[in-house]
């Protein structure tokens, strides 16, 4: 490391230390913290989230893509989609992604977690997971959820008036409507449910962290950049980071969080010294404890926009001046409308065939057409789109060093639809999304069928459409894989293998992405991260 190495003005010492204070490091820095005899050090790369832009939902469309706010990881051209390249992005403030994402609270189906306990995740079944869940979240007018948690969730304030039109033509084709999403067990759709309070973004920051910013025993270092974890016989014992160009060396008495996400968290790990013993050497960096699989199962649901035009007025002219007035009043004087929504307006589980056992669709909508296209919302056509996606898709990627750099982006490898299994489910979510869009009553509303424009089936033009234009939703997950086999990375307690003193709680453990968004079980991680932390003392090395 380049330069002096300097202490922290306050000793620099510190019972646990969390790294990222994202969806699931906030959630652990304030429950630690509640404790007034333990001492907590929360380190973030960004600033502040306390701006109109993050607090709106609708203003993320204006941050998402700044470097100041994001992550924007330049993945490699992935051939199991013709070369297509993307940016994977994620947070880069208080708060991280759930900061500038879209705002989506989805639990996901209880069979989600039933998987990773029949994986090898004991102690994470939906039975065991469930209480977090509640713990975390309060909704005010949703029985059966938790009501005192400091995560607030309505159902979306301001639907799109097509929405019921969609949820009873979903219904027609046998999709079952439900008031309550999240307390769905198998196929349902429903509106979608967010994480907002009178229509402001309730990101992990606003609900957790700022509650417990005045407590003198839980401090928040900002703007710093975390290079490696350093190690003592075996033990993480503290972190090498920089701020402003200066370097630090600050110490865990108890235990190192990282919660630096799915790209971050397995990065660091490798920086560190913890990853495959070969990739590590190649790269000059010493090992500490050969870990094959860090990196490794990296997945994200695979999403197609299915666009229609439509009668009636959507979003596709929100940028134009007099509609960004418009939504401005309206939240000003209602907290509703346009500057209220979330990414999609329903949420919807559904089977791809009836030889499925349970739901393997993931459905979304909205009124707009591709989000990712700069000219989304400042268009003349009316456009509705449908989405399918996948549950539980097979393919896997990996994250892998570029470089020793700490401050070099991981090599991130795709592979988004590199099982054909997962283009065959997602022919089939297209064809059941198109069903629904030419049934009555939403088929009233639809003029035509903008894109794919040829006739469905067509099997090979519609697996080349879906090779070509499938994208990712931004729920990476699983490259620090949690499982009790000696291949995973972390242990069913979060305790990073081969060492000791260090965990990592975040999406990066999740071994099998579950059937929605990823904010609300990464809360849970954090949520179950922090009752493990104080339960038992982390000293003794897992092997």
């Amino acid at each position: 490391m380049a330069g002096s190495v300097e202490i922290l003005p306050d000793g620099g010492e510190y019972d646990y230390i969390i790294v990222g204070a994202g969806s699931a490091g906030c959630v652990i820095a304030s429950r630690l913290s509640e404790d007034p005899k333990v001492s907590v050090l929360l380190i973030e790369s960004g600033g502040s989230e306390r701006n109109w832009k993050f607090r709106i939902p609708g203003g993320q469309s204006f941050v998402k893509d700044w470097e100041r706010y994001a992550w924007l990881y330049q993945a490699e051209s992935d051939p199991s989609r013709f070369g297509r390249t993307e940016t994977w992005r994620r947070g880069r403030i208080l708060g991280g992604s759930s900061s500038i994402n879209g705002v989506i609270y989805a639990i996901g189906l209880p069979r989600d977690f039933d998987l990773w306990a029949e994986m090898g995740a004991s102690g994470w079944s939906w039975r065991d997971v469930e209480p977090f869940f509640r713990r975390a979240e309060r909704c005010p007018e949703l029985q059966g959820r938790g009501q005192s948690g400091p995560v607030h969730v309505e159902i979306l304030r301001s639907p799109h008036r097509s929405t019921g039109d969609l949820i009873a033509s979903a219904s027609a084709v046998g999709i079952q409507s439900v008031r309550d999403i999240n307390l769905a067990q198998g196929e349902a759709i429903g509106i979608a449910q967010t994480n907002q309070l009178r229509g402001l973004r309730q990101d992990s920051a606003t609900a957790y962290l700022r509650p417990a910013w005045r407590r003198p025993n839980l401090r928040v270092l900002t703007h710093a950049h975390v290079e490696k974890v350093t190690f003592d016989q075996g033990q993480a014992s503290g972190l090498q980071l920089s701020v402003h160009n200066k370097h630090f060396e600050v110490k865990a008495r108890q235990e190192i969080v990282l919660s630096a996400g799915a790209f971050g968290s397995p990065h660091l790990l490798m920086l560190s010294g913890i990853g495959p013993a070969q990739q590590l050497r190649a790269h000059g960096i010493a090992v500490v404890a050969d870990s094959p699989s860090v990196g490794g199962n990296l997945h994200d649901h695979p999403e197609l926009y299915i666009e229609y035009e439509v009668r009636d007025r959507t979003y596709s002219s929100a940028m134009q001046w007099h509609q960004l007035a418009l939504s401005g009043l309206q939240f000003a004087l209602a907290r509703r409308g346009q500057a209220t929504s979330c990414a999609s307006h329903i949420l919807a589980y559904a089977r791809s065939s009836l030889e499925e056992p349970a739901p393997d669709l993931l459905l979304f909508s909205g009124p707009w057409g591709y989000l990712e296209d700069s000219f989304t919302f400042n268009s003349r056509v009316n456009t509705y789109s449908l989405s399918p996606s996948l549950c539980h898709p097979r393919s896997r990627g990996q994250i892998a060093l570029r470089s020793p750099d700490s401050r070099v982006a991981p090599l991130i490898e795709p592979n988004l639809l590199g099982d054909r299994d997962d283009v065959i489910r997602l022919m089939r979510g297209v064809r059941l999304v198109d069903q629904i869009a030419r049934t009555k009553p939403f088929s009233d509303r639809v003029i035509k069928r903008l894109s794919p424009d040829f006739d469905l089936s067509d099997d090979a033009a519609l697996e080349a459409y879906i090779r070509e234009n499938a994208g990712i939703c931004y729920h990476a997950c699983g490259t620090c894989r949690m499982g009790d086999d000696p291949s995973a990375v972390v242990d069913s307690q979060l305790r990073v293998r081969g060492v000791g003193r260090l965990t990592v709680a975040d999406a990066s453990v999740i071994p099998l992405v579950t059937s929605g968004n990823l904010h609300a079980p990464t809360v849970m991680i954090g949520e179950r991260a922090a009752e493990l932390l104080r339960a038992t003392g982390r000293i003794t090395p897992i092997r």
